[in-house]
């Protein structure tokens, strides 16, 4: 998403997640599990899933998911 001149992502640290999925209960248009059961997704979801894409950060036990600005 681009916020005037900045451009947020999605960053999924797959060294923390473990699977616990609260994300994709959280967004589940946004977020999905690899066969290894680590959390993926599009570094840039659509602006309407944004808010969907802070609650899971919020949600994740594990702090894997945050959002980077550019």
């Amino acid at each position: 998403m681009s916020v005037g001149a900045r451009i947020l992502r999605v960053r999924i640290d797959q060294q923390l997640c473990e699977g616990h999925a609260l994300c994709i209960e959280t967004a589940p248009e946004v977020f999905d599990l690899t066969d290894d059961d680590i959390a993926r997704c599009d570094e840039q979801p659509p602006p309407e899933f944004w808010e969907q894409v802070r609650a899971a950060v919020d949600a994740c036990p594990r702090g894997a998911i945050t959002v980077d600005e550019e």
